[in-house]
């Protein structure tokens, strides 16, 4: 038989959120117990059945009105057993049943009941104080609108990302906004390996994301309100952002003077301690270089392509400092986010650089970057046998490889380190910005786990006398655990160059990510660590 211990729902004294203890009950042998629960739907409840004294074998069940048994919890061999469950209806009981010839004493001791109406979901963190501050207003009711309104006239007043102290030095809270949308929103680029998922405020019109950003940083980013999900493959979906991405509407720093609409623009965010940019602040000087576009036919790639050849103020090819710069994705290191042109004018005339003559690859097309980036032997030879000796002669230059650099950012990063290990005697330096050193060509299989390919390239065979100047952006990760993107197999092989005494390598982390905005300022590094007076 069972002896109840509880005759309905005024038998529960102590509040339903707090740990309740009840005498223990003896559990008799051959018969059963209820625990004094009273439940409804959907309650959560946590706690333990536990044996006073010598415990006698018995089971801990959870039952039905009619008998029926829902679930068993394991009795552990110290006599007690551990409860979670979600009540599935208003009749549900928790029963001792014994199993042994003598009686055994049972406590139950609940921690937890949590009726399904004060149940509230997944929890929330803010980490921004004002954000919080206004989450107590709305939550207390104290006039919810105007406190809202007022957090937006001050987010306008004062320019977003939202900016706040943080505990952590050197550190500053940054959390991004956007108001009104009715879906979702979507972070493009910012502080994270991945578009991140921004949150909705409760009750107001207010979607946020906040992060822990090191002062230093420098990132470009945008919104994508209520992006369009449908019923397909996640690469289809992630994509879908491009069709809502725009500028953030409060941010006082676009990133493109010349954008027509805000779908054309993006935002940036530079923080107090975010490193100079050489070349990048001050005026031009009076006199500057001169870009003249040529289409430079290969007979070894069996294509044409424009290069844009970019000579430095006062240019006289007799000049024996003159140093030779080949910069992959060329038209991308020629607009207002990446003004290559502007930035060797700067530095040339202020006497930082010497004179330096520029080929500003144009790459073609996409179809023909994906193939002759990734250390494609061939394209590597067009470069040394026939677009520097090309360019060379027709401006009159005699350089040794000491004096020339080639230069790219992700596909055109890895195409440098490619090329100064294959080429060191026509090209003597590199300045590798954000490689994609993820890249193995079709087949290949590491002589170790996550050694990355080029890695192994340079394990095998190190010119010597060469320079790598190499840098890589802090949220440059895989956007999954494993995955490989390009800061990982960066460090390995900065950790595998240490080791060649051979290479002089120059490495550098940037805070940021696959950035133009960030490789300007890197390339300008690269060309000061390598040829600065």
């Amino acid at each position: 038989m069972i002896a109840s211990l509880n005759s309905g729902a005024g038998a529960e004294t102590a509040p339903r959120h707090q740990a309740q203890h009840p005498a223990p009950q003896v559990l008799a042998a051959g018969e059963s117990i209820r625990f004094p629960l009273s439940l409804r739907l959907g309650d959560y409840v946590a706690g333990q059945v536990r044996a006073v004294g010598p415990a006698g074998p018995f089971l801990l069940q959870l039952q039905d009105g009619d008998g029926q048994v829902l679930r068993q919890f394991e009795v552990g061999p110290s006599g007690a057993a551990r409860v979670f469950f979600v009540a599935g209806s208003d009749d549900e009981h928790l029963v001792a049943v014994s199993q042994g010839a003598a009686p055994v004493t049972l406590v139950w001791q609940q921690m937890h009941h949590i009726p399904a109406a004060d149940q509230t979901g997944r929890p929330v963190t803010l980490d921004s104080p004002n954000l919080s501050a206004l989450q107590a207003a709305i939550a207390k009711g104290q006039v919810a609108q105007q406190a809202i309104d007022q957090f937006w006239q001050d987010r306008s007043a004062e320019g977003t990302p939202m900016l706040e102290p943080s505990e952590r030095p050197g550190h500053q809270l940054v959390t991004f906004l956007w108001r009104g949308a009715k879906k979702n929103v979507r972070l493009w680029g910012g502080p994270s390996h991945d578009h991140t998922w921004m949150q909705q405020l409760s009750g107001s019109d207010i979607w946020y994301a906040s992060f822990e950003v090191p002062d230093t940083a420098r990132l470009s980013y945008g919104f994508a309100p209520d992006v369009p999900q449908f019923d397909s493959g996640a690469r289809d979906n992630r994509v879908a952002l491009l069709a809502t991405l725009q500028a953030d509407p409060l941010n006082r720093h676009p990133l493109y003077p010349e954008a027509t609409d805000p779908f054309a623009q993006r935002s940036q965010l530079v923080l107090a301690a975010a490193p100079d940019q050489p070349g990048m602040e001050g005026p031009l000087p009076a006199v500057s270089g001169t870009v003249q576009r040529q289409m430079v036919a290969s007979a070894l790639l069996g294509n044409s392509r424009a290069v844009d050849v970019y000579t430095p103020p006062g240019f006289d090819p007799a000049d024996l400092e003159t140093k030779l710069l080949v910069l992959f994705d060329g038209p991308s290191y020629q607009g207002a986010r990446a003004p290559v042109p502007d930035i060797l004018d700067r530095l040339i005339t202020s006497g930082q650089l010497p004179p330096i003559v520029a080929l500003l690859v144009d790459p073609i097309d996409g179809a023909h970057r994906a193939r002759e980036l990734p250390c494609n032997a061939t394209f590597n030879r067009f470069i040394t046998e026939e677009l520097i000796p090309g360019q060379e002669a027709q401006l009159g230059l005699r350089l040794s490889a000491a004096d020339r650099v080639v230069s790219g950012s992700s596909f055109g990063g890895l195409a440098s380190i490619c090329l100064l290990q294959e080429q060191a005697s026509v090209v003597g330096n590199a300045v590798a910005m954000s490689p994609s050193l993820w890249w193995a060509p079709p087949g290949h299989v590491p002589a170790a786990a996550g050694r990355p390919y080029v890695t192994e390239r340079w394990m095998q065979d190190s010119p010597s006398g060469v320079h790598l100047w190499m840098s890589a952006g802090t949220y440059e990760v895989g956007r999954r655990p494993g995955e490989v993107s390009i800061l990982e197999p960066s460090r390995t092989l900065r950790d595998v160059m240490a080791l060649r005494p051979e290479v002089q390598l120059t490495y550098r982390e940037y805070v940021g990510g696959h950035d133009y905005l960030i490789w300007r300022g890197a390339l300008a590094e690269g060309l000061l660590a390598l040829f600065g007076r």
